[in-house]
């Protein structure tokens, strides 16, 4: 899959899942559109061979990524909530299956082989999906929360 689906597929599910909860802050759905995204950018790749030799594309790297992330939390603790952080992990991981569901990934790279993985989600299916993504973000950002504040400032005719 395209980088911009990783990153608006666990924004999307947070969005849907929670709303806005409050332990979110002003920047938590971009750094979980960031998490989401963070394989890609840390190692990009043009083909399904680059891929499988990624490190940022195994569970070593999600280890490590979490344990920071949770780290950072224990540190932080009024500005930095452990939800935040297990959300962040949460995306990183989404990425992964992902990316097992449209080609594979090695799990255990550099330490070892796993591969695992098909392609449930042909390349031809990967641009639309990212449009597809693209909408959803707007319609749930953009078009219910202005219907409903619309909703709330019509008069009540009672």
């Amino acid at each position: 899959m395209n980088t911009v689906t990783h990153a608006l597929i666990p924004v999307i599910c947070v969005r849907l899942a929670a709303r806005r909860p409050p332990w979110l802050g002003r920047w938590g759905l971009v750094l979980i559109g960031v998490a989401g995204a963070l394989p890609d950018l840390l190692t990009p790749h043009l083909s399904l061979e680059s891929r499988m030799a990624s490190w940022s594309h195994g569970i070593p790297c999600w280890l490590l990524f979490s344990s920071i992330l949770v780290a950072i939390s224990l540190m932080k603790r009024g500005r930095f909530h452990l939800a935040l952080a297990l959300c962040l992990s949460a995306a990183y991981l989404l990425h992964m299956a992902c990316d097992v569901i449209s080609g594979g990934v090695n799990l255990l790279y550099p330490f070892g082989d796993w591969v695992i993985g098909e392609y449930w989600v042909d390349p031809s299916w990967w641009i639309p999906l990212d449009v597809v993504c693209i909408l959803l973000c707007y319609l749930l950002f953009r078009i219910i929360p202005g219907l409903a504040g619309r909703k709330a400032a019509e008069p009540n005719e009672d």
